[in-house]
């Protein structure tokens, strides 16, 4: 009887640790990333604003030559 009362503890213990993770992990997920994102967000835009002045360099430079 004993072991299953062992196998019983095991169980509820494995069950108590899947929803700690999940409730980590999710935590995780929500957890200050405004600020990353902010950043990324602040580094696409000044990615995008350098490949459009290539962009009308080339163009420019095209339409003289031309």
């Amino acid at each position: 009887m004993f072991t299953h009362y062992t196998f019983l503890a095991l169980d509820l213990a494995a069950q108590r640790t899947a929803e700690a993770d999940r409730y980590r992990l999710a935590a995780a997920a929500r957890a200050d990333r405004h600020e990353v994102s902010r950043f990324r967000r602040l580094v696409a835009r000044a990615a995008v604003a350098v490949a459009r002045a290539a962009d009308d360099t080339v163009i420019d430079a095209t339409c003289v030559a031309a």
